[in-house]
């Protein structure tokens, strides 16, 4: 029995002895009846009250019965999330693209080019594959195939007009799919420090450009995209054993050093002893942000360390001899460089890019032709813009318009005749049909080609398609 009703039924005991024993004391008596009206009228309070919290009270035990299902439910599903993630499936990514590129050349010029109109076409594909290790790192891997070499070997020019170009066939019209790249990638510290290691192509490390620097999007002449190939040597082999450390200790600036086997010996590959006759490379890349805009203010020197021979000892020995009797060069080849792109205001980017060779007094060995050659550009520069489609409503598409020029060494000059800079215009829009599929449109134009003044101005046109996955 509740305490309230126990003092109830005491309180209505006295009231009804009261009058036996005070003789009838009615003034009394009312004040006690009225006392225990309020007792009872609190008593069902509490006792309401009282039913409140226990429903309460049972509410609760319920919801936390339902809290912790769902905390057990939720458990379960992050558990099948994480080994779901864990899974070999996620931990690898696949994209790429094909790119295919028509080409040719407008009118007939004269015996001297001997270059007629003609077209050529060429394809590449390109597929990446990215193992992701966590903490651990990455490692990629690049596939590359493709055939036709589209109009760069009729064009007489230092650089070439089509820089996609690659051709790996095994027989008439086979292509074949092969590892272009294959390295590890270790970064940390929220990416500001990273190092790379194995088969990379190390043109891609360096001199890179936002607005020209990429052959299947951007420009296709190989001076609006890269200055190696032009007055810096190529490897011998193009995708080379290689090394790179970045550092970005602030936000403002970038390093980098490159490290490259470039050079074959005799019958060995680049693999063998790649870093005896290698390729240096240091880059500083600062980012000021002017203004709230993009870009990219790049700065970087070379030293090759392949074996290089005077030109004055090769008037000594048929050009034709690669090892025999030639006194190697005792120096290296070196150079610097530069590689400017600036968003000038929203959708509008201008860049410039400059190059240098320093060492004089040089001939490498080309072993598609089989002789020793002198050095023949020594500079080369290039200049212009890209306007974001965005700026007429097209947000894909893009134009670009860039001119360049390449200049001659001197003992190339001295051992030539009729000789004359190259000049260069590029201009391509791009169009994009629909997502990841693109129209590009290109017209170059080429005077002085092979830097003989006695070529007549090249006319080049272009089409590109570009499908990425």
């Amino acid at each position: 029995m509740k305490l309230t009703s126990i003092l109830v039924a005491m309180l209505l005991l006295c009231v009804g002895a009261l009058p036996v024993f005070a003789g009838g004391a009615t003034d009394r008596e009312t004040q006690l009846e009225e006392m225990v009206k309020e007792l009872i009228r609190e008593n069902r309070q509490l006792n309401q009250r009282l039913k409140a919290v226990e429903s309460e009270l049972s509410q609760m035990k319920q919801q936390q019965a339902s809290q912790q299902a769902q905390m057990g439910e939720l458990a379960g599903m992050k558990a099948a999330a994480q080994q779901d993630a864990d899974a070999w499936y996620r931990r690898f990514s696949l994209g790429g693209g094909v790119t295919g590129i028509l080409m040719g050349t407008l009118g007939d010029a004269n015996s001297l080019s001997n270059i007629r109109s003609t077209q050529d076409v060429s394809y590449t594909i390109d597929l990446n594959i990215d193992a992701d290790f966590a903490k651990w790192g990455q490692f990629f891997v690049h596939l590359e195939g493709g055939d036709g070499e589209g109009i760069n070997n009729e064009v007489p020019s230092f650089s070439v007009p089509n820089y996609d170009a690659y051709k790996t066939t095994i027989g008439i019209d086979t292509a074949a799919l092969t590892i272009s790249e294959a390295y590890y990638a270790l970064s940390f510290r929220d990416d500001r420090y990273g190092f790379n290691f194995g088969k990379m192509d190390i043109s891609v490390l360096f001199d890179e450009n936002d607005a020209a620097g990429d052959e299947t999007t951007q420009f296709m002449s190989n001076i609006f995209v890269k200055s190696m190939g032009i007055n810096i040597p190529e490897p011998d082999s193009f995708y080379c054993p290689a090394f790179m450390l970045r550092a970005q200790p602030v936000d403002l600036v970038e390093f980098k050093v490159i490290g490259a086997g470039v050079e074959e010996h005799g019958e060995d590959s680049v693999w063998h002893n790649p870093f005896d006759d290698g390729m240096i490379i240091g880059q500083i890349n600062i980012m000021p942000g002017f203004l709230g805009k993009n870009g990219n203010y790049r700065f970087y020197g070379w030293v090759d360390k392949r074996r290089h021979v005077k030109v004055s000892e090769l008037s000594k020995f048929s050009i034709n001899s690669h090892n025999e009797g030639l006194k190697y060069a005792d120096d290296e080849l070196a150079g610097w460089g530069l590689s400017f792109d600036q968003e000038i205001v929203a959708g509008v980017t201008a860049f410039a890019r400059y190059s240098q060779t320093v060492t004089d007094d040089r001939a490498v060995w080309n072993k598609d032709d089989n002789a020793w050659e002198i050095i023949p550009v020594d500079q080369s520069w290039s200049v212009g813009f890209q306007l974001d489609g965005g700026l007429w409503n097209r947000g894909g598409d893009a134009f670009g318009f860039g001119f360049a020029q390449t200049l001659l060494s001197d003992d190339y000059e001295k051992a030539n005749t009729h000789t004359a800079n190259e000049k260069y215009v590029e201009a391509y829009y791009r169009f994009m049909v629909v997502n990841r599929f693109a129209l590009t449109g290109d017209f170059q134009w080429i005077q002085n080609a092979g830097g003989n003044s006695k070529i007549d101005d090249i006319y080049i046109w272009g089409i590109r398609s570009q499908i990425d996955f």
